[in-house]
């Protein structure tokens, strides 16, 4: 039977689609297009009273809230498979799967056990008239996702459980295992699924600096299935033409060469602490951006579920663009000739006059209108210019470093400005695994390649100084160094962890020349719940900022570790939960400023250090100060533009119809515009230039 046209939105079917079934709380279902932001209810007679527990590609496991009626619904068609009754209490049982379309002999339905070891699975293609339960060999408690593909069920627990699903005929569950991919990137909480896509298996974590439902996402990982190599997992930057879809339930995947939504990209649909979010991360650009659902659009206690298309999407056309007639300026070292443009043709006008002789004023005023790069290239026409001329990199004082992908392209963005360059770092493009960017200062930045080789690169001069290898893969929640890395035997790297408990200190050094890192570990006479913040070299010591808001201190001369009983703690109970609050440490002026602010912007404080090194004193405004906050690193300046002053600025780029820069303004304590509107580059740190 077709569908009736008027019974679901329009565009259904054509794009992906989030849909929410809440049962008999709701006589209608909710379909939500998170592409284009727009909410509709709808009524459709077959999914009355249902609830969706599972869909493969159109279609949908729904079962009766109210009784136990079950059965397979294709959401485009409206075609119903019943399913036998389940008669084992739903109390007992716990995730549960379509493993593939009812039109393949392979079609089950399968339950794992809530606490008992075992499956129980249906079968529609083979005329089963029943449930089967079966035990299984492995603990099913904590099991998160499923994912089916060639014959196989993985499911992701402590480690990878593998159901060899042509065993189920022999009613005996033939298990295999495997291990999952080790966590490597910042974060506390995560979340975990596993994608099929044109034939590879992903692996994909998404980390949180707490709990998900509290936070938001801060980094991202993504593995492939190497079927060839002992089944071991590669890292990888990309997804190539595929996106991928990921909701509470699994994963998806809609591959195509031209379609109507962004190749290259994950969307996840997650339940944050202000609603439901709909994340768009670009692996293009390593960046995250989100949309936040309207509240009367979820339905308490009921998760979406990501619905595809199943025809071919709407190809882009391509996009003509007017070629746009440029006043050309040709300079050689004898004069200047402008070309003018008289109708149909360009006629050259020499003007005899050296360049050197040109008014500095007129070639300042071309410079500021020019490129980044171009007004760099201005400079080196000729001496007098390179001489008079601002350096535009230096000038502006402070840019965002950012890198996208491995190919020794780095993006610098100046945020008070909005203007943006290109840096190629041809030793980047060497590299064959990931960056991953920790720490900067005085034009240095402190870089991890892979998973345990660091690395100093000054960006501006190309210099690059490598690290002795760690003995354990990096997964420390702050690190610094001393001073910058030229030949200095006074540069000390310094990185610091902890457990949240806040019951001891594990510290990791290097000094300059040596060839090993020393270890170290400290118990606390008085609890420092570690921070994920940049410490600070201060007076000769490394200072760290704990999420109490007291203060813990390295000295490198005999390597000791002291947690400080003045300045008391801002927060005089206990700590904040876990990312519900960021915090940042810095030094300006001879002076510790540190920063809490909650992760909704509301109501941020700063705090100034007093000079007897006491209390901490809140301050009501910063004055000529701007603050450049990061947990990688964070930067306390006084810039020339008064403008700028009294701001704060947090690492966030803006889109295409938004030119605007984000920044909370301490005199009228909000921040400007709406955060949600920009995008998070998930591997950048704030740089100061240093050209030397």
């Amino acid at each position: 039977m077709p569908r009736p046209k008027s019974i679901f939105p329009c565009g259904f079917g054509e794009q992906p689609w989030l849909i929410q079934t809440p049962g008999s709380e709701k006589e209608t279902q909710t379909f939500i297009n998170p592409l284009k932001g727009s909410v509709e209810e709808r009524t459709i007679p077959e999914m009355d009273r249902q609830l969706c527990l599972s869909r493969f590609e159109e279609w949908l496991f729904l079962v009766d809230d109210l009784s136990d009626d079950c059965f397979l619904l294709n959401i485009y068609s409206l075609e119903k498979i019943r399913l036998p009754p389940i008669e084992e209490p739903f109390a007992t049982l716990g995730l549960r799967i379509l493993t593939s379309a009812p039109t393949s002999p392979d079609c089950a339905v399968i339950f794992l056990g809530r606490e008992e070891n075992f499956i129980l699975f249906c079968q529609p293609c083979k005329c089963k008239t029943r449930w089967t339960k079966l035990p299984v060999e492995f603990n099913v408690v904590g099991a998160s996702r499923m994912l089916s593909y060639n014959r196989k069920l993985y499911i992701l627990l402590n480690d990878i459980e593998i159901i060899d699903l042509a065993s189920l005929s022999t009613n005996f569950v033939e298990t295999a295992s495997m291990d999952k991919p080790e966590r490597c990137s910042f974060g506390i909480g995560f979340v975990e699924h596993l994608v099929e896509s044109c034939g590879d298996i992903f692996f994909v974590r998404t980390l949180f600096p707490s709990l998900p439902k509290a936070s938001s996402i801060v980094d991202f990982e993504i593995y492939q299935l190497d079927f060839a190599n002992q089944n071991s997992w590669m890292r990888v930057e990309g997804i190539g033409d595929s996106t991928f879809f990921l909701d509470r339930h699994g994963g998806q995947s809609f591959c195509s060469h031209d379609s109507q939504f962004d190749q290259n990209c994950i969307y996840h649909a997650l339940t944050c602490y202000d609603g439901e979010r709909i994340y768009k991360i670009c692996l293009d650009d390593q960046t995250i951006s989100f949309n936040l659902l309207p509240a009367n659009a979820v339905q308490d206690e009921c998760s979406f579920y990501w619905i595809l298309p199943v025809i071919p999407p709407i190809q882009k056309h391509a996009h003509l663009t007017s070629s746009e007639t440029i006043i050309g300026r040709e300079v050689c070292q004898k004069g200047c000739y402008l070309v003018e443009q008289h109708k149909n043709r360009e006629v050259p006008i020499s003007i005899a006059m050296p360049l050197a002789e040109l008014p500095i004023d007129i070639m300042q005023k071309i410079s500021e209108q020019l490129p980044l790069k171009d007004a760099g290239r201005l400079r080196a026409v000729c001496k007098s210019w390179a001489k008079q001329l601002p350096n535009p990199i230096k000038e502006e004082g402070m840019w965002l470093m950012y890198c996208p992908k491995i190919c020794g392209a780095c993006q610098m963005y100046n945020p008070c400005k909005g203007k943006q360059f290109t840096l190629n770092i041809n030793k980047l493009s060497s590299f064959d695994v990931p960056m991953r960017l920790l720490f900067s200062k005085d034009g240095w930045v402190l870089a991890l390649k892979g998973s345990n080789f660091l690395y100093f690169l000054n960006p501006f001069t190309k210099d690059f100084r490598h690290l002795p290898r760690l003995e354990d893969d990096y997964s420390y929640k702050g690190i610094a160094f001393s001073c910058a890395p030229k030949n200095s035997l006074n540069c000390m790297v310094f990185a610091v962890s902890g457990p949240p408990r806040g019951d001891f200190m594990r510290i990791i050094t290097w000094r300059y020349g040596k060839k090993k890192w020393f270890e170290m570990q400290f118990e606390n006479e008085i609890p420092f719940h570690v921070a994920n913040n940049n410490p600070v070299f201060f007076h000769g010591e490394f200072y760290c900022l704990s999420r109490r808001g007291n203060l813990g201190v390295f000295n490198p001369k005999n390597n000791t570790w002291r947690v400080l009983d003045q300045p008391p703690p801002i927060y005089s109970d206990a700590a904040p939960d876990i990312g519900t609050e960021y915090c940042y440490l810095m030094e300006c002026n001879g002076q510790l400023i540190s920063v809490f602010q909650p992760i909704n912007m509301d109501n941020v404080c700063v705090f100034k250090l007093n000079r007897s090194m006491t209390a901490w004193t809140l301050l009501e405004d910063i004055g000529d100060l701007t603050l450049f906050l990061d947990y990688r690193t964070s930067i306390a300046k006084t810039l020339p533009c008064k403008s700028y002053n009294n701001k704060l600025y947090l690492p966030r780029l803006h889109d295409e119809t938004n030119k605007a820069t984000f920044f909370y303004c301490m005199k009228s304590r909000m921040h400007n515009p709406d955060i949600k509107s920009f995008r998070v580059p998930y591997n950048c740190v704030w740089l100061e230039p240093q050209l030397q």
